[in-house]
C-alpha cells in the first residue's frame, strides 16, 4: 500500500518567498567561489556545496506541493541559479538541470513519487535522456525490467538521489522508449572518465548499471510524457504538467550558460578595475573601447536572460490558462534556447578577448571560459538544428519524424 500525499502539508514548514530563495543564493558566493577551484579539481561538486544547496531549499523550487515541495514556477529556479551559477559554474549547472527533474519524478505513477519523495523530503533527479545511453539493454522481467548498460553526461551523479534513464523497452511484443526512474546508488560510477576541456567540476561522468531491476511502477511512457499526459497528472495538479517538455528542458541547459557568462561579465569588471594593459600603460577603465565591451555584454547578458525567463513564464502561463502549445511555438522555444546560449557566449567571449593576456592557467577567468564554451556544446544549443525545425514550421513544411520540440 502506498501513502497518499496529497493533502500532507510541508511539514509545518513556510515556504518562502522568490526572492528569499534569491538572497540565501547570493549569501553562498563565497563558499562557491573558494569550492570552485576544487570542484574543477575533483572533476564533481563536493558534498558540502550539494548540502548547502540541499539544506537552502533549492531543490525543492520545481517539487509539487502534493509531494512536499513548494510548487514554484522554474523561473524561479532559474534566478536562484543564476546567482549560484556567477559564483560557481560547475554548481550552477548541477542545480539549473537537477532543479527542474523533481518536475519530471512526478510523471511517474503515485507509488514511484511516494518513494522518491518519501515523507514530504527533496530529492536531486537525473536525467538521461538525450541519447546518452551505450550498449543498453533493457529487458522485461516479472514485475517490471532489467536494465544494463553505459550512461554518458551524468552531471551530478554523485550528489544525486534518483537517475529518469531513456530507454528502448519491449513492451506488448513491441519496442517502445520508457522513462525508467533508478536509484543513484544502482549505478558504478567511472571516476576516472570525466577529463574534459570545460565542466569539470559538474562530474558529468560515466554510470554503468549491471542487470538492475526497476519496478514496473517506475516506467513511465516517452510518448505520454512529451504529450503531457503522464500517470502523474492524477496526483499533481498545475501547470507544469501542461508545458512543453522539451522546451523547458533547454531552457535548463540555456539558463546555466547565462548564468556562466555573468560570472565572466563579474570577473571582468573586476579585472578591468585594477588591470594595466601593456600598450595601453593606464588603467583599462580608462580606455574607452574596454568600456564599450562590458556595455555591450552587459546589456546582450541582461537581455539574453530576460529573453529565457519570458519564454519561461509565457509557457507556465499558458498551460495555467489550459491553452493548447502550437508546433510553431514548441519549435520556437527550442530554437530560442539556442538563441539565447549564443547570445550569452558571443558575449562572454568579447568580454574575455578584451583581457587578453589575464587569461591566465588555473585562474578563475580561464576556467569560466572552459566552462562557457563547454556547455554551449550542449546539443540542444546547436542553432542551425534547432532554427531548421522553426524555419520548417514557418513555411508549412513537415517536421522530421522524433523531432525534439
Amino acid at each position: 500500500m502506498t501513502t497518499n500525499l496529497m493533502a500532507r502539508p510541508l511539514q509545518g514548514e513556510r515556504i518562502p518567498t522568490e526572492q528569499e530563495l534569491i538572497t540565501a543564493a547570493k549569501a553562498m558566493a563565497p563558499l562557491l567561489q573558494r569550492m570552485g577551484p576544487v570542484h574543477d579539481e575533483d572533476r564533481r561538486i563536493s558534498d558540502e556545496v550539494a548540502a548547502t544547496l540541499r539544506n537552502a531549499g533549492f531543490f525543492r523550487i520545481c517539487q509539487t506541493t502534493e509531494n512536499g515541495g513548494f510548487g514554484m514556477r522554474p523561473s524561479v529556479l532559474w534566478k536562484v541559479a543564476r546567482e549560484v551559477t556567477r559564483a560557481d559554474p560547475a554548481t550552477g549547472w548541477v542545480l539549473s538541470l537537477t532543479g527542474l527533474h523533481p518536475w519530471l519524478a512526478a510523471m511517474f505513477p503515485s507509488q514511484a513519487q511516494d518513494e522518491v519523495f518519501a515523507s514530504g523530503q527533496d530529492a536531486v533527479v537525473l536525467s538521461l535522456t538525450g541519447n546518452v545511453g551505450r550498449g543498453v539493454d533493457a529487458k522485461c522481467v516479472e514485475g517490471g525490467y532489467s536494465l544494463s548498460g553505459k550512461w554518458t553526461y551524468a552531471s551530478g551523479i554523485e550528489v544525486s538521489d534518483w537517475a529518469a534513464v531513456l530507454v528502448d523497452c519491449p513492451l506488448g511484443g513491441l519496442s517502445e522508449l520508457m522513462l525508467l526512474l533508478v536509484p543513484s546508488s544502482d549505478f558504478r560510477v567511472d571516476h576516472d572518465s570525466w577529463r574534459t576541456l570545460g565542466m569539470r567540476g559538474t562530474g558529468s561522468k560515466d554510470a554503468y548499471l549491471a542487470g538492475a531491476f526497476v519496478p514496473s511502477h517506475r516506467a513511465a511512457r516517452w510518448s505520454d510524457i512529451q504529450a503531457n499526459k503522464a500517470p502523474g497528472r492524477g496526483r499533481n495538479a498545475g501547470p507544469m504538467f501542461d508545458v512543453p517538455h522539451t522546451g523547458m528542458f533547454v531552457m535548463s541547459v540555456a539558463a546555466a550558460i547565462v548564468g556562466a557568462a555573468t560570472r565572466m561579465l563579474d570577473l571582468y569588471r573586476e579585472a578591468v578595475k585594477v588591470r594595466i594593459p601593456a600598450g595601453l600603460q593606464k588603467a583599462q577603465t580608462e580606455d574607452r573601447f574596454s568600456l564599450v565591451t562590458l556595455g555591450k555584454a552587459s546589456s546582450e547578458i541582461e537581455m539574453a536572460f530576460g529573453a529565457l525567463i519570458r519564454d519561461v513564464d509565457e509557457m507556465y502561463d499558458q498551460a495555467a490558462r489550459g491553452e493548447p502549445f502550437t508546433i510553431e511555438q514548441r519549435a520556437r522555444y527550442r530554437a530560442d534556447g539556442a538563441t539565447i546560449c549564443d547570445m550569452a557566449l558571443n558575449a562572454s567571449d568579447a568580454l574575455a578577448r578584451s583581457l587578453g593576456g589575464s587569461l591566465l592557467p588555473d585562474g578563475a577567468i580561464e576556467r569560466c571560459f572552459r566552462d562557457v564554451h563547454a556547455m554551449a556544446s550542449h546539443f540542444l544549443m546547436q542553432i542551425n538544428p534547432s532554427a531548421e525545425l522553426l524555419g520548417r514550421d514557418l513555411v508549412g513544411l513537415p517536421l522530421p519524424p522524433g523531432a525534439r520540440i
